[in-house]
């Protein structure tokens, strides 16, 4: 993993009773760090020193507790296999990624305010229904902003419509009938979109399901699920107009802005931190942190 990108860690928090003053069932709590990641650590950061070490189940812990890392430290958020391995479809389009291919699929989040403007080619209807949906996630996942914006230098998300053969396609990027365009940085955080709307071939509502899922892929560059055997899931491949982004859709789009799961990751290290939090979890019954830096 990049040192640009989020940083992962282990970090132990251990309870101890002890007695002072006479007052008994006091409560310290130690923070430990894995040996591997102290030394990943000290490697850029000859400051950094351990007060001690701890052997737990074969596993050095390094004791940094006097240790303050500037970043924002957040408890690793678990979730079952089911979840994940839906998740990683999604996000890395795992089933259907080729081992020789060069360039793996990474995890991909806007970190800034997403600021959306409407080009005069969008009908009335769907900038109201899509604001709706916007403010509406903009409530449900925390890490997410999402505002509108009235002059389009000042915006990062540009939304227009193609209604007719003879109107000119604004983002000749986007060689679809509908569709958009992503960039991102190389710490994988999106900083702008153009969006397509097909004005020509669907009618209102068909117009306004691919609107909404097409932002809903936006936010993360996700693939589609072929297996999902829930046709209405905006995130399944299976072509319907009674689509809705139900609760489940909304989980993994809260996964996937959740600050307690590392940023920015390719497959491999998703799953290998995964791995070391669970088996963390089970072995030391102690919490593990991920640690976030810019």
């Amino acid at each position: 993993m990049k040192k640009n990108m989020f940083v992962f860690l282990l970090f132990l928090s251990y309870s101890f009773a002890f007695s002072q003053n006479n007052h008994l069932n006091s409560a310290k709590t130690v923070t430990y760090m894995t040996y591997k990641s102290y030394k990943s650590l000290k490697k850029n950061n000859k400051v950094i020193d351990s007060i001690g070490f701890k052997i737990i189940n074969n596993d050095t812990l390094i004791d940094i507790n006097n240790y303050q890392e500037k970043g924002v430290k957040v408890e690793y958020e678990e979730k079952d296999s089911i979840f994940l391995e839906k998740y990683k479809q999604l996000v890395y389009n795992k089933k259907y990624q080729r081992k020789e291919e060069k360039l793996k699929p990474t995890m991909k989040i806007w970190k800034e305010e997403i600021k959306i403007y409407f080009d005069k080619s969008v009908s009335k209807q769907n900038s109201k229904e899509l604001i709706k949906f916007i403010r509406f996630l903009d409530k449900e996942v925390d890490s997410l902003h999402i505002s509108l914006v009235k002059d389009r230098i000042k915006a990062n998300y540009f939304v227009y419509s193609v209604n007719s053969p003879s109107e000119v396609n604004l983002d000749t990027r986007i060689r679809a009938n509908d569709g958009y365009y992503l960039m991102w940085n190389n710490k994988q955080n999106i900083y702008n979109c153009s969006l397509k709307i097909d004005g020509k071939n669907l009618n209102q509502e068909q117009e306004l399901i691919k609107l909404k899922i097409n932002f809903i892929r936006s936010l993360g560059y996700f693939y589609l699920d072929f297996e999902n055997p829930d046709c209405s899931s905006y995130f399944s491949i299976c072509k319907s107009d009674k689509k809705e982004f139900g609760k489940k859709d909304l989980e993994i789009l809260k996964y996937h802005y959740s600050y307690g799961i590392c940023k920015g990751t390719n497959l491999e290290t998703f799953e290998k931190n995964h791995k070391d939090a669970k088996e963390s979890l089970k072995k030391n019954h102690s919490k593990m942190y991920f640690l976030h830096t810019e």
